[in-house]
């Protein structure tokens, strides 16, 4: 399937980077957190669905993020679903199919984060909707099952 401007679900990322720096004077000390949340970059992908590139799902990192509860946690972000038409909330970017592969099953349990979707497909920044729900499609879950290709 090809991207559509129909109502579609989203998966969306953000990251959440925090700096601590420490400095110490012989009169004083101070212990400084700077949190800061940017979207992160992804490369689309203009590979169509039933292409056999083989994606690795070895983290990268063994920094968990915190998520919110209708959210998935990988490789150091956050990723949700949500009816939302390709419009991701602030910090946020749509992710690729390829992460998808590697986490679609973590959305078993999860709902979309604001908005039941209104079509079945899963929006990312690819060329190509792979995904899909098959399973509470269009319904406020919990989902009974994460999103699947050519679902």
């Amino acid at each position: 399937a090809t991207t559509t401007t129909a109502a579609t679900t989203t998966i969306t990322t953000t990251a959440t980077s925090t700096t601590s720096t420490t400095s110490t004077t012989s009169t004083t000390s101070a212990i400084t957190t700077i949190t800061t949340t940017t979207a992160i970059v992804v490369t689309p992908s203009t590979a169509t669905c039933s292409s056999t590139v083989a994606t690795s799902c070895t983290t990268t990192t063994s920094i968990v993020s915190t998520c919110q509860s209708y959210e998935v946690s990988w490789n150091g972000h956050c990723y949700y679903l949500d009816g939302s038409s390709g419009s991701c909330a602030t910090g946020y970017s749509l992710a690729t199919n390829a992460i998808l592969t590697c986490i679609s099953t973590l959305f078993a349990g999860r709902t979309y984060a604001t908005t039941i979707s209104g079509n079945c497909c899963v929006w990312t920044a690819d060329t190509y909707e792979c995904y899909g729900l098959a399973s509470n499609c269009n319904s406020a879950g919990p989902f009974t099952s994460g999103p699947t290709l050519g679902g």
